[in-house]
């Protein structure tokens, strides 16, 4: 710990945030092996028992955007400390549980909690560490995050085989008020408020009715086929969804940004996302199904069985990010969402008589290829919103993919009930439920299809490529829209004569070098010809003395032909610097700005999967910034 360089009030900070934060995460996942037995002891099926999952996220979802206001409204302190103690009574509450309505009522205010608590943790890391010491924190906290999800499953089958599902949520509880403890005595304030914001109540009324009434109507209709009941709640969730939308169109300051929706880009890859992340969730629900209800294992088994796939999640989010810079969206999303079509297609054909390792290996390899859709889909539609809506977009795109997440849910796994009430008359019990989820993961493979051919389709790596789709400039990135697309390249093996020309001929002061594949490997300068040519008695950083004794050489004209009669026959890799400084297609400008001001440069190239394919200049930036900034002012009066 020490070697982290964080005080000792720091260190105890950062792990009652990461061990509260790793509680709620933890929760998230130990409900899947429960169902299988909460499903006996309560004699519900499993259309209605995965409201435990569905409605969790579905809670989730709906406070995101109102967690904003929250954070605004009152000290992260305060905040955090509420939203542990909500969560704490709703764990109290499941672990109660004696009906299934007071179970799912406990789910419902346990999800309250955790919907603060995530984007909140994330606030409190950035106020209580400074900016060179935030790095570490969030990589420990990254790390300890992505470890719960994995380890939920396992835990839960364990203690539900040597306890029950009770007992599960009373331990959950019990940690909670560990933290709860000493959140209060070690938590600071922290966070200025602001009592004039305010929250739009008809909104978070038109969601919560919108979502909920959908969420509600297909889980009954899987149950109990269309009634009066499972109709009226879709025909009401849909009139309230499409008021909602039409009042945040309306709002100048709405709950949720809908209006981000217009950039194709970013629909396209919400879109794409919404279908994945459905079809995610519910495999997640029948698989411990499958296993414990109809293969006869445990819940430890069924838990261990989700467990690689879990890990391995978790550990590409990292390298994604680093394929994703190198390769871009494209072949990571079209492998992704292909691959993730044809294991979800897999299961179809599933049954008693499949072996465990084969299921594992199916379901781990389908969590892999989910990770190469996840991060890449999501930052290429990011990528295309402007700096300003960058956070409108990420709450609109988190809220969605959880809506979407509850409502694929309820779809797939209502088909299973109603397929397997719909053949239970002709067949025994457990070959009318395994039919059931094989249809149910039909369902799931039709979703992935349509977002393979999404992909296919729509999504591209390179701005030459947006470019052709999109001659009005509309939706590129916002570097794609500053850059230059004109630029000059040298061979790696051109000569200094030939750098000297393409510079004087085109009036540019630098040029990088290319190999082969157009990939930079140096770059040469007006300035590295100039050292060579001064008097380098010693190392010069002044650029005036670099010129006054460039000038002083050629007063001894034979002494300086001389040398620059040698120069012009060098390879210009040989006095250049080797390497590249260089922003990718699809950073964003304050990291643009960040590497021309650290590196004291004028302009410095754009890379789209290692290629050069643009130059960002200061000016550029500037006269943008002030562009943008004159238009809003404009807009504003």
């Amino acid at each position: 710990m020490a070697n982290w360089g964080l005080t000792r009030k720091q260190i105890v900070m950062l792990a009652v945030l990461v061990f509260g934060t790793f509680v709620t995460v933890l929760n998230q996942t130990v409900v899947s092996p429960a169902l299988p037995s909460i499903m006996s002891e309560m004699n519900v099926d499993a259309a209605t028992a995965q409201w435990l999952t569905t409605g969790f996220t579905l809670v989730n979802a709906i406070m995101v955007p109102i967690t904003a206001f929250l954070t605004d409204r009152f000290t992260t302190r305060r905040l955090f400390l509420t939203s542990m103690i909500l969560f704490t009574c709703g764990t109290a509450l499941a672990a109660w549980g004696p009906s299934f309505p007071v179970l799912l009522g406990g789910r419902l205010v346990q999800a309250a909690g955790a919907g603060i608590l995530m984007p909140l943790v994330m606030t409190v890391l950035m106020w209580t560490f400074p900016v060179d010491r935030r790095g570490t924190a969030m990589g420990v906290f990254g790390i300890v995050i992505a470890f719960a999800p994995a380890a939920g499953p396992t835990v839960a089958g364990i203690i539900i085989d040597q306890a029950n599902w009770h007992v599960m949520f009373w331990i959950i509880a019990a940690l909670c008020l560990v933290v709860i403890f000493f959140a209060g005595a070690v938590l600071e304030r922290g966070g200025e408020t602001n009592k004039d914001v305010t929250l739009d109540v008809p909104s978070v009324i038109l969601s919560t009715i919108g979502f909920g009434g959908l969420l509600y109507g297909l889980s009954a209709i899987g149950s109990y086929g269309v009634t009066a009941d499972s109709a009226a709640g879709v025909v009401i969730g849909a009139v309230a969804l499409a008021f909602f939308f039409r009042r945040q169109l309306r709002m100048e300051q709405p709950m949720l940004q809908v209006r981000v929706l217009a950039n194709r880009k970013f629909l396209i890859a919400t879109i794409i996302v919404m279908l994945v992340q459905g079809a995610l969730l519910a495999g997640g629900i029948l698989l411990p199904i499958l296993l414990q209800s109809y293969m006869g294992f445990s819940a430890t088994t069924s838990g261990l069985v989700l467990l690689p796939g879990a890990i391995i999640m978790g550990a590409m989010g990292p390298v994604a990010g680093r394929l994703f810079d190198k390769h871009g969206p494209r072949v990571l999303a079209v492998t992704g969402t292909g691959i993730l079509a044809l294991t979800t297609s897999a299961f179809v054909f599933m049954g008693p008589g499949t072996g465990l390792v084969t299921l594992t290996a199916i379901y781990t390899v389908r969590l892999f290829s989910l990770s190469l859709v996840n991060m890449p889909i999501s930052t290429w539609g990011m990528n295309a919103l402007p700096d300003k809506l960058v956070n409108h977009g990420t709450s609109v795109q988190n809220t969605f993919r959880q809506v979407a997440g509850s409502l694929g849910t309820a779809i797939i796994v209502s088909t299973s009930t109603a397929v397997q009430n719909a053949v239970a008359g002709s067949t025994d019990a457990t070959t009318a439920g395994v039919f059931g989820i094989h249809m149910a993961f039909v369902v799931a493979t039709a979703l992935c299809v349509i977002g393979f051919v999404l992909t296919v389709a729509l999504v591209r790596n390179k701005p030459g490529d947006e470019a052709a789709a999109d001659e009005d400039n509309k939706h590129r990135s916002l570097i794609e829209q500053i850059m230059k697309r004109d630029v000059y390249t040298l061979p790696e093996d051109a000569t200094v004569l030939e750098a000297m020309q393409l510079l004087v001929n085109n009036h540019i002061s630098a040029a990088p070098l290319v190999d082969a594949t157009g990939k930079p490997t140096g770059f040469i300068s007006d300035g590295d010809i100039m050292r060579y040519l001064s008097k380098r008695g010693q190392m010069i950083m002044d650029p005036v003395v670099m010129i006054v004794q460039t000038v002083d050489a050629y007063a001894d004209h034979k002494d300086y032909a001389h040398k620059l009669e040698h120069l012009m026959s060098m390879k210009a890799s040989d006095i250049g610097a080797k390497g590249i400084i260089g922003v990718n297609v699809h950073a964003d400008l304050p990291e643009v700005c960040r590497v021309l001001g650290e590196n004291h440069l004028k302009k410095v190239p754009v890379l789209d999967n290692g290629i050069i394919v643009g130059v960002i200049n200061r000016s550029d930036i500037t006269h943008f910034s002030m562009e943008r900034y004159l238009a809003d002012r404009a807009e504003a009066q």
